[in-house]
């Protein structure tokens, strides 16, 4: 190095030029490799020679320079003087020495180009030149990180100073147009989030002409960050504060969505400020899209780092927002039903509508619910608040099963289906538009992930968007805010919401299972209120005095020709007749006729008690398959003569609201038919004994049920059993005993043998009670 450098040099390329006179050899490559490395030492040694000449006078003239103050010339002293050091760093001495000067010289210049630092910033909004020229010197200096810092922080300071001015709504006015001194936070947000646009979009312009292609879409994004970065902790404080300053009926989490939306809408716009920043030296910076991408992501997660908490406990704050909405239509509904004393037709009458308009309430609030899930939560996570929307349906139907049985038995069996399938529909439109939401949630995550794959390439091919829509910005925000969050151990894949999509999943099973109970609910009622009066009729039926009489000896063989149907008989049978036309309300509205019919499926579940009953009675064993076969009636015919054919109705043309009124009205006579029946034939079995005349009045009785039965038209009634216990009733002792008897002979014969055996022990009940010994 240096002047030994340059000797050790010259030595050996005078070596190397004698061996070549000796030996004659061309070897040019070699002498040229010999003269450049010369060269460079020469170089080098001029640059030490010179840097050792100059340092102390150059030393001496940066104090005047300081003492003027020159600050230009200074610089480029003290950027001589670390050239010069850089070359001194070889020699043996002084080189503690030489960086303690620099380091004293550096600090006295940058302590003098602070204040005029500080004046160019206040003035940059009238003048740039002055800042332009700190520019220049800090480059110079090689501290333009130290600049860009004080110029960041002390761009938005004016936003900061509204910011932390505002006193929610307290009459303090904080500077911003088109903000008043008492707005709320909902209102005066979004007038703040103008003012910091509008920094943006004056630093777009600024920072390029300042700062140059290379730095400027860096500098938007910095001066974005910082216009939240000191009152992000202050931002947090004030939305968790709304649940103290709810006003306009507006919720917390209501109020929160609204910000969320505000912010939402204020990063779309900013975006198209940060990317076109990029756009405009697109062709003249080495800054890839891809990075000016991540940085964007990187400070909108920051911006919106304060509704993260919000977003993952969405399913906690929708459950108590959605309780003291609920709390609201309970209160409704219970003051709908909520007559004292003895309340008129026309007060049950309006109680049964306002409970009818009641019916769908809970769906608007179910909607919102979703509504803010998709805002919230973009699609991931949504297992939780999903859940708690589910619940609040369930609780809803509940709260209607109390009132049904609240109403008087005579509205509330007229309501009762109408109310269940309004229920029903409104149910089943809320989940179509759920699995669409869903849908629509799912694309937007496979095509979010799609995108940020193609970030994570770091592929030149990637085109920085010109703008982001509000959507695209939620999903942004939602995947920074809620794809770490692994509390709960969640399946967050966008599998779950395509699951949910899919038509063939259950999304609310609670509700479902509530549909279900309230639909079984009003079943169990309005056939309550159907079947009343032949249950009353009934049950006290198998004590009768006329079961045991014996005939008189006085009394004329012709007497038993008179044996009319007894009063309990004829009771119910006329309240059957008369069902026909207290069903037809039900189906006077073609709309509520079609709500009613589809929540009739698995109505016939609620005559299978007194079936139970009947089987109970003889002792057997309650078997549901056989019970039902039983009910039917048609497997009977196998043992039993078929003495009555159902009529064809084909040749009757309705048209097709005739034809469902019809069908209607025949499924509930159907299902109270069939309780009569069980009941009926339950009770005979439970009579102790039967007299001759007490079989006489039996077979009467039951004739004139099978009448009645028939004349109503409906499918499967008669029962085969009410005509056959009407004939066993009346057959002689030896034809009822070989009837048992081969009955029994055929239980193990095959065929259904459960029904057979099960026949075979009601016609042995009924022998006994006969006092046949069989």
């Amino acid at each position: 190095v240096g002047l030994e450098g340059i000797r050790l040099d010259a030595s050996q390329l005078l070596d190397e030029c004698a061996q070549l006179q000796n030996e004659e050899v061309s070897s040019s490559l070699e002498t040229l490799s010999t003269l450049h490395a010369l060269r460079s030492n020469l170089s080098h040694t001029q640059d030490i020679l010179q840097a050792a000449a100059t340092w102390d006078s150059t030393l001496q003239s940066i104090a005047a320079l300081l003492a003027q103050p020159n600050l230009p010339a200074a610089v480029a002293s003290l950027a001589q003087l670390e050239a010069g050091e850089r070359a001194l760093r070889g020699m043996p001495s002084g080189l503690q020495e030489r960086r303690q000067a620099l380091k004293e010289i550096r600090q006295s210049v940058q302590a003098l180009l602070q204040p005029q630092l500080q004046h160019a910033l206040q003035t940059m909004h009238t003048r740039l030149a002055p800042l332009q020229q700190c520019v220049q010197l800090y480059q110079s200096l090689d501290k333009m990180d130290a600049l860009q810092k004080e110029y960041v922080t002390n761009r938005p300071s004016n936003l900061h100073k509204a910011w932390f001015a505002y006193r929610g709504g307290s009459g303090v006015n904080t500077g911003l147009p088109n903000a008043t001194a008492n707005d709320s936070l909902v209102t005066w947000l979004p007038t703040w989030y103008d003012a910091v646009l509008q920094l943006l979009i004056e630093e777009r312009r600024q920072s390029l002409a300042v700062f140059g292609p290379n730095s400027a879409p860096y500098m938007i994004s910095k001066v974005l960050a910082e216009c939240f970065r000191p009152l992000l902790a202050s931002f947090c404080t004030r939305l968790d504060s709304l649940s103290n300053e709810e006003t306009n009926d507006s919720s917390q989490l209501e109020s929160i969505c609204t910000l969320y939306e505000a912010t939402l809408q204020f990063l779309s716009l900013a975006y198209e400020t940060v990317a076109g920043g990029w756009h405009d030296v697109a062709d003249a910076t080495n800054i890839l899209g891809t990075e000016v991408y991540r940085e964007i992501v990187e400070v909108f997660g920051k911006i919106a780092s304060p509704f993260a908490p919000y977003q993952k406990s969405l399913a906690e704050l929708e459950r108590e927002h959605s309780y003291a909405s609920q709390m609201l239509i309970k209160k409704d509904i219970q003051q709908a039903v909520g007559i004292v004393g003895a309340p008129t037709v026309t007060a049950l009458q309006d109680a049964a509508e306002k409970l009818k308009n009641l019916t769908p309430f809970v769906f608007p609030i179910a909607e919102a619910a979703m509504a803010r899930l998709e805002l919230l939560t973009g699609g991931h996570k949504v297992r939780a608040p999903i859940s708690t929307i589910d619940s609040m349906i369930n609780n809803h139907a509940s709260e209607l099963a109390v009132s049904i049985q609240t109403l008087g038995a005579a509205i509330a069996a007229q309501l009762a289906d109408c109310l269940v399938g309004l229920y029903q529909t409104s149910l089943s439109d809320f989940e179509s538009k759920t699995r669409e939401r869903m849908a629509v949630l799912q694309q937007r995550r496979v095509t979010h992930d799609m995108q940020a794959k193609e970030i994570a390439l770091d592929s030149k091919s990637f085109l920085l968007p010109d703008a982001l829509s509000v959507v695209e910005i939620d999903s942004l925000l939602v995947k920074v805010a809620l794809a770490e969050d692994d509390r709960n151990g969640e399946d967050d894949s966008p599998d779950v919401v395509s699951r949910l999509a899919n038509s063939d999943s259950i999304l609310f099973p609670e509700a479902t299972d509530a549909i279900g109970r309230l639909r079984r609910c009003c079943h169990t009622f309005v056939f309550q209120v159907c079947s009343a009066v032949p249950h009353h009729h009934l049950k006290n039926m198998s004590s009768m005095e006329s079961w045991t009489k014996n005939p008189s000896n006085t009394e004329d063989n012709i007497d038993s020709y008179g044996t009319l149907p007894q009063s309990y008989i004829t009771q119910v049978g006329e309240h059957m007749l008369a069902l026909v036309q207290a069903l037809e309300p039900f189906a006077s509205s073609a709309e509520s006729l079609a709500m009613a019919t589809q929540v009739m499926t698995g109505v016939r579940n609620v005559a299978l008690q007194p079936w139970r009953n009947l089987f109970a009675a003889i002792g057997v064993k309650d078997d549901t398959a056989v019970l039902r076969e039983f009910m039917k009636g048609p497997a009977l015919y196998d043992y039993i003569e078929k003495t009555f054919e159902d009529e064809d109705d084909d040749d009757v043309e309705e048209d097709e609201n005739e034809k469902a009124q019809h069908d209607f009205c025949n499924q509930w006579l159907d299902v109270v038919a069939s309780a009569v029946t069980g009941q009926l034939l339950e009770r005979i079995l439970c009579i102790p004994r039967l007299s001759s005349k007490g079989c006489e009045h039996l077979a009467v009785d039951l004739n004139y049920l099978v009448n009645v039965l028939a004349a109503l038209g409906v499918s499967g009634h008669p029962h085969p059993l009410v005509n056959h216990i009407a004939e066993i009733s009346v057959n002689e002792e030896t034809t009822l005993k070989e009837l048992i008897q081969e009955r029994r002979a055929r239980v193990g014969e095959g065929g259904n043998a459960s029904v057979l055996s099960t026949l075979c022990a009601i016609e042995e009940r009924f022998a006994l009670m006969r006092g046949i010994k069989v």
